[in-house]
C-alpha cells in the first residue's frame, strides 16, 4: 500500500522531458478500488463539480458528436497507458466527467479540474483513495471550434489537451521543472502552450513519454509505472541521443530514436523496440554488452535481459545472431576449353555453381588464380585474358560472408600448348604481340613487349595477375596479359610498368579477366490565433 506523502507528492524520473509534465493530480494509480477501470460520463444529471468559479453557470451536455469524437480519444488514451475507460449514463458512478460550459477568461477553451481525497492508518498507510475529474469545453466564445472534435481539428486538439491533464500532466511552463524555451512547444508536447507543427491529433513525444512513466503501458497496479506492483519502471527517451537508466526493479527502457544508451541496472529488464525482430541487427560487446542497431539508431545496452518487438519477446542472447560457422557446399567446377590455336586453347572458360552471394576462388594446385562471386542462384563464370603454356590442376573453393571456406571441388586437369603464347628467355628480350589474346611472359631480364599501334589504341590496366593490354581500335588485337615485362613499346611511346604486387605465376599459370585496378599511364599525370493560451 502507498504512504500518504506518496499519494501526496509527485514522483519523479530524473528525466526532464518526462518531469516537466507531471503534476500529482488526479493520482489515478493510488485508486483502491475499480482496478485497471476508470468510468467516465457524459452526464450532466448528477455527479456535476461544485465550487469551481472559472465554470459560469450550468454545465451543458455534450452533442452526439462531440462524444463520439471523445469516446475515440480515450480509446487511443487507452491504447498509450494500458487503462481500461468504460462509460456510465449514471454521473455520480464516474471517475472522469465530460460537459460544455462557458469558462471564465476569453481565451480559454477548455479546463480541466481534479481533485482527490483519501484514509490512511496510525502507520501513514492509505487505506481507501479516491479521485475525479471534470473536462470541460468552452461553449461560448469557443463554442464554434469545440462543436467539431474530428481529428484533425483545433477542437480535437484541445481535447486531448485536457485530457493530458485528466491523466496526471501538467503545463511544460509551470512549477519547479519546466521544458528549456528550444522543446517547449507542441511540436513535442500538447501541454505546451507555443503552438509548433499545425494543428495535432496525437499526443507528443515527451507527452507520450510521461504517460508511459506514470501508467507503464500495462495500466493501473500493473507491473510497470508509478506504484507498480514490483516497482518497475517504464522509462522511455526522446528522439534525440539518451541515456536511459533503470532501477532495481523490472523495468522497461525505450531509446526511441537516436542512438542510446540504456543501462538497465538490477532485476530483469526489457529493451522496447517498435519493429519486428528480423528488422534490427543484436550483437554482443562484452558478456553484458549489447548493441542493437535499426531505422532509429544503434543503441548501446548494459543490464538489459530481454528485448521487446513488435512480434515477440526474447532473451538477449538468443536474440543476437549465432556465429555462422557453417562452410559452403562444394562448389561445382567446369572447364570448357576454347580450342585456339593449341591442343587446348589458352582462353578457357571456369564456370560452376556456389552458395548464393559467395566468393569463388580458383586454385591451380595451391596458387590462388582470381576470384569471383557467385549470383543470386548460385551460378559462377571466370574466363581468363589467357593462360600460360603447361599443365594445369584446377580446383574452386567458396567463402561465405562468415569467412568459412568449403571444400575444393573436383579438379579439372589439362594442357595448355598455344602458339599464341610468347615466353622470353632470361635474357632482356623483346617481344612482339601477335593477334588476340596472348599471354606474353618475359621472364627473367628487362623485357619489352612491342605493339604495332599507338599509345592511344590501347588502354593498359593493372591486375593482381598482370597487365590486361586491350586493343580499343578494333583492329583485333583483343586482350593480353602481360607478366614479368617491364616495357610496353607503342608506335609513339613507350611505358613502363610496375610490377610491383604481381603475382608471378609459374609457366603453368592462368590469368583471370579481372577488371583493372587502376589504368597505367606511366611517363610522365496550437490557439490558434490567439496563441495557445486558450488551454487551461
Amino acid at each position: 500500500m502507498a504512504t500518504v506523502s506518496e499519494v501526496k507528492s509527485t514522483t519523479l524520473s530524473g528525466l526532464n522531458h518526462i518531469d516537466a509534465l507531471l503534476n500529482n493530480l488526479p493520482n489515478w494509480n493510488y485508486q483502491t478500488a475499480g482496478g485497471n477501470t476508470l468510468y467516465y460520463s457524459f452526464s450532466t444529471a448528477a455527479g456535476l463539480e461544485s465550487g469551481n468559479s472559472a465554470i459560469l453557470g450550468t454545465p451543458q451536455a455534450f452533442s452526439a458528436a462531440q462524444q463520439a469524437a471523445t469516446r475515440g480519444a480515450l480509446a487511443y488514451v487507452a491504447q498509450l497507458t494500458g487503462i481500461q475507460f468504460a462509460e456510465t449514463g449514471d454521473g455520480s458512478a464516474a471517475q472522469i466527467h465530460f460537459a460544455n460550459a462557458n469558462i471564465n477568461g476569453a481565451s480559454t477553451t477548455g479546463l480541466d479540474s481534479s481533485r482527490y481525497s483519501y484514509s490512511y492508518n496510525s502507520s501513514n498507510v492509505v487505506t481507501k483513495f479516491t479521485a475525479a475529474t471534470w473536462v470541460y469545453l468552452d461553449n461560448a466564445e469557443w463554442a464554434g471550434m469545440n462543436a467539431n472534435l474530428a481529428i484533425g481539428t483545433q477542437g480535437y486538439e484541445t481535447l486531448l489537451h485536457e485530457l493530458g491533464h485528466a491523466m496526471g500532466l501538467k503545463h511544460s511552463f509551470e512549477g519547479t521543472i519546466k521544458l528549456p524555451a528550444a522543446t517547449d512547444s507542441t511540436a513535442y508536447t500538447l501541454m505546451s502552450y507555443t503552438h509548433g507543427g499545425g494543428v495535432h491529433s496525437t499526443f507528443g513525444e515527451y507527452d507520450i513519454a510521461a504517460l508511459k512513466w506514470l501508467y507503464g503501458g500495462d495500466g493501473l497496479g500493473g507491473a510497470l509505472g508509478v506504484n507498480s506492483v514490483g516497482g518497475g519502471r517504464y522509462i522511455t527517451g526522446t528522439s534525440q541521443a539518451d541515456t536511459l537508466t533503470g532501477t532495481a526493479a523490472n523495468d522497461m527502457l525505450e531509446g526511441g530514436a537516436g542512438n542510446d544508451i540504456l543501462n538497465g541496472g538490477a532485476g530483469t529488464d526489457t529493451a522496447f523496440y517498435n519493429g519486428a525482430h528480423t528488422a534490427y541487427t543484436v550483437s554482443q560487446l562484452s558478456a553484458d554488452s549489447w548493441r542493437v542497431s535499426g531505422a532509429q539508431g544503434t543503441d548501446t545496452l548494459s543490464g538489459i535481459e530481454r528485448l521487446r518487438f513488435s512480434d515477440g519477446v526474447f532473451a538477449i542472447a538468443a536474440t543476437a545472431p549465432q556465429p555462422d560457422v557453417t562452410a559452403p557446399a562444394q562448389p561445382t567446377l567446369v572447364f570448357t576449353k576454347d580450342g585456339s590455336a593449341a591442343a587446348s586453347g589458352n582462353h578457357p572458360t571456369f564456370s560452376g555453381v556456389a552458395e548464393a552471394g559467395a566468393k569463388v576462388e580458383i586454385f591451380n594446385g595451391a596458387t590462388s588464380m582470381g576470384v569471383g562471386t557467385a549470383a543470386a542462384n548460385g551460378s559462377w563464370s571466370i574466363t581468363p585474358v589467357a593462360v600460360g603454356n603447361g599443365s594445369y590442376h584446377v580446383t574452386a573453393k567458396a567463402t561465405d560472408a562468415a569467412g568459412n571456406v568449403s571444400l575444393a571441388s573436383a579438379a579439372q586437369d589439362f594442357t595448355v600448348l598455344s602458339a599464341r603464347n610468347v615466353t622470353g628467355t632470361a635474357g632482356n628480350d623483346t617481344l612482339n604481340a601477335l593477334t588476340a589474346n596472348n599471354y606474353i611472359d618475359g621472364g627473367a631480364g628487362v623485357d619489352t613487349v612491342v605493339y604495332g599501334g599507338v599509345r592511344a589504341n590501347y588502354t593498359v590496366g593493372k591486375t593482381a595477375y598482370g597487365y590486361k593490354v586491350t586493343d580499343v581500335a578494333g583492329t583485333g588485337g583483343g586482350s593480353d596479359l602481360l607478366v614479368r615485362s617491364e616495357f610496353i613499346k607503342f608506335a609513339d611511346q613507350t611505358i613502363a610498368l610496375d610490377n610491383s604486387g604481381i603475382v608471378v605465376q609459374s609457366a603453368s599459370a592462368m590469368a583471370l579477366d579481372l577488371a583493372p585496378q587502376h589504368e597505367v599511364q606511366l611517363i610522365g599525370r496550437h490557439e490558434h490565433a490567439a496563441e495557445h493560451a486558450h488551454f487551461a
